[in-house]
């Protein structure tokens, strides 16, 4: 079986990129420092963004680079100053949604390939065959609220130099593909441009009654209610129905979660579309990638609104509250295979006796047990409780970049 499609990985910053990218991502998404949707990550200098391209190039994947705000006019005189930065460090392809910025930069690099950020709330194949006719955009980024039988209508409709991208793992908006000004309300910062406050994900506690009725037919226990906080979406289990559809790019959300949950969320549907291009009508679904993906801080996992409208089920959270996930331990920055020992950089602190996991690319995580740790001089310690701390631990057949979780 053949199907060409992507996996599209969330980078934060510089070493989130390099963990997607070595953990089986085909292209990054990422921003600069300004004019991206999540102001709030670290984000990139041109610098590293020059870094990050390199990186990626050189193992062959992309990089998009989001421009995907809604800017005022008093703010295009420093977009301009944002796009001529780009002349050093160009990405494979910007995402925009504002037709306005999308002609800026028309203007500044007339040759670049655009996609539609989902923010346009695409959801029918004439909005699709209009930015490409009116603005040349190569790929749109579908809106989250269309099931799989729109989105296969859509491919089915369209040509094949416009390509499709969905969203198949991580945080959802309670609002239209992102639309809110919740957040502006409550605490005067633009969601629309980059600085949402997320008070979907806040307690609330109904106390209003109009008409002698209460406000919404919503359940609320003593700590109140969530009725704005949308489950995570998760589709680990459905990439054959994924694939079928003919959707070009699987995109993960999490430019600002770590770079564990990068790399494991990554590899998981990694393995998993690999199996089933390889193994199509004899693909068995592996329980282990699911372990996988839950293995990284989530809230409650649903299939969006893939099988079911958002009339029918809103996929609303029970309770606001990240589901516990293995703590990230350390990665291998080294390893010296004649020895055995694995030169690591920590990142939470683990013990001598500890239980423990160790990630690799391409797997899931195998079972193993912190039998010794030394410092940097080979002396023998007992823990390693130092943020950033450098340590070596003898560790079988441990390969550089992989990760270390607790069990």
């Amino acid at each position: 079986m053949s199907r060409k499609f992507e996996i599209l990985a969330p980078a934060g910053n510089l070493e989130k990129l390099k963990f997607a990218v070595m953990y089986g991502a085909d292209a990054v998404y990422c921003a600069v420092k300004r004019f991206g949707m999540r102001a709030s990550a670290d984000n990139f200098s041109f610098e590293e963004l020059r870094e990050g391209i390199d990186f990626a190039h050189g193992r062959g994947a992309k990089v998009y680079c989001t421009l995907n705000v809604m800017p005022r006019d008093s703010e295009f005189e420093a977009l301009y100053e944002t796009l001529e930065g780009f002349k050093t460090a160009m990405p494979d392809a910007f995402i925009a949604s504002d037709p306005g910025l999308i002609t800026a930069i028309r203007e500044v690099f007339p040759r670049a390939e655009i996609h539609l950020s989902t923010q346009c709330s695409t959801v029918n194949t004439k909005s699709c065959l209009f930015w490409h006719k009116a603005f040349g955009i190569k790929r749109i980024v579908l809106a989250r609220e269309l099931s799989l039988e729109e989105i296969k209508r859509i491919r089915a409709e369209l040509p094949e130099e416009i390509e499709i991208e969905v969203f198949v793992h991580g945080s959802m908006c309670i609002s239209y593909s992102g639309r809110c000004l919740l957040s502006n309300y409550a605490t005067n910062r633009d969601a629309n441009r980059g600085e949402c406050s997320q008070p979907c994900r806040w307690q609330y506690r109904m106390s209003d009654i109009r008409d002698g009725a209460p406000m919404a037919d919503i359940e609320e226990d003593s700590t109140g209610t969530y009725a704005y906080s949308s489950k995570d979406l998760c589709m680990i289990e459905h990439i054959p129905e994924l694939v079928e559809a003919g959707i070009n790019s699987f995109k993960i959300e999490g430019r600002m979660k770590s770079a564990y949950y990068t790399a494991a969320v990554t590899n998981a549907y990694r393995m998993a579309s690999d199996s089933y291009i390889k193994n199509g009508a004899d693909f068995v679904f592996d329980k282990r990638w699911l372990t996988e993906v839950e293995s990284v801080s989530h809230r409650e996992y649903a299939t969006g609104f893939f099988f079911t409208p958002p009339s029918e089920q809103a996929q609303v959270c029970a309770e606001n509250q990240y589901l516990k996930d293995r703590a990230y331990l350390a990665t291998v920055k080294e390893y010296d295979e004649e020895r055995g020992l694995a030169l690591c950089i920590q990142r939470n602190k683990f013990c001598v006796g500890d239980k423990v996991q160790l990630l690799t690319r391409g797997e899931c995580g195998r079972d193993i047990t912190v039998e010794k740790l030394y410092d940097t001089e080979m002396n023998e310690i007992e823990s390693v409780p130092h943020a950033k701390q450098e340590f070596y631990v003898p560790i079988q057949g441990a390969k550089k970049w992989d990760i270390l979780r607790m069990n």
